[in-house]
């Protein structure tokens, strides 16, 4: 672990300080790329440890203090990109706190209200940083492990910033490692590191979310998996998709078993055959199950965030 005295910028002497009861260094967290002093960073980093100090202030360990403060997208795969569409702001919302220890991972809501999601990964289990981009910066995870992690609509002033700060912090000797060589989940109630894919806290005992129920109620209820997991904009949307698509599976194949004529065939129209109505029917049930998938998919990612039951 880096100092926490160590020098960032060469002009500024370091300067520990104390806002909202969460250890700081001033000279870092106020301050742009150059060193000078800006308010608006200042006013960003303190509303935003303010939200965060109830979990902030436990995780944050005896020589551990809060260096910069920067909010941006979680890395998301192509598929969830193309698919999420607008709302993909709104469920990567994420505040980054960097410290002279580790580099912490807040999701966020859109007013910066913390999720009771947490992840972190010590400078030592990092292999490489790369920031690139211009008016949008993307900052790069490269881990010991060879996994990368990819955040992105970091802000051009910030991303400028962190290339200072994160050559100073290595270069002070922040190289800490860890047993698991990546980035972690951390209980949101004892700050415990997290098994993945194991829905309960071994030291403080706290349950999550878990797939196996996530899975069962996307697949019984149209949305299940979005109301599960607490997006009723996307559960409101998909229980409407996906009962139309089952109504009318359920409809062509009616038609098809000869139980019911054709509700939409209009006078003088010739009725579906029942060679087609099955061939319709089965497209349509095509629809619906890769709707479903979809929707796995999109809760999968929410639920191996670690989401507290209640």
């Amino acid at each position: 672990m880096a100092n926490p005295d160590f020098r960032v910028h060469p002009e500024e002497p370091p300067r520990p300080g104390m806002l909202h009861d969460v250890r700081v260094r001033e000279d870092t967290l106020n301050t742009n790329y150059k060193g000078q002093e800006k308010k608006g960073i200042w006013t960003r980093a303190e509303k935003a440890i303010e939200k965060l100090g109830v979990i902030l202030r436990p995780v944050l360990g005896p020589e551990e203090v809060v260096l910069y403060v920067a909010r941006c997208q979680a890395p998301v795969s192509a598929l969830e990109r193309i698919t999420f569409g607008w709302y993909i702001h709104y469920v990567t919302g994420t505040v980054l706190v960097f410290t002279n220890r580790r580099l912490l991972h807040f999701d966020v809501k859109s007013n910066g209200d913390w999720r009771r999601s947490l992840r972190a990964v010590n400078w030592g289990d990092v292999e490489d940083t790369q920031i690139k981009g211009w008016l949008s910066k993307t900052f790069e995870l490269r881990y010991r492990t060879g996994k990368k992690e990819k955040y992105w609509n970091l802000g051009r002033e910030d991303g400028k910033k962190l290339r200072i700060l994160l050559d100073a912090l290595f270069a002070a000797g922040a190289r800490e490692s860890s047993p698991a060589q990546t980035m972690v989940s951390l209980c949101p109630s004892c700050t415990a590191e997290l098994t993945p894919r194991v829905y309960q806290c071994t030291k403080c005992g706290l349950k999550f979310k878990d797939e196996k129920t996530m899975v069962s109620r996307s697949l019984v209820v149209p949305g299940g998996g979005y109301f599960y997991t607490g997006h009723w904009f996307l559960g409101v949307g998909d229980f409407l998709v996906e009962a139309y698509l089952l109504i009318m599976a359920i409809v062509l194949a009616a038609t098809a078993a000869g139980l019911i004529t054709d509700p939409l065939v209009e006078p003088g129209q010739e009725p579906i055959t029942g060679a087609a109505a099955w061939i319709v029917a089965g497209l349509v049930a095509a629809i619906l199950a890769a709707e479903k998938w979809l929707t796995v998919h999109h809760c999968r990612r929410f639920i191996r965030e670690f989401m507290p039951l209640g």
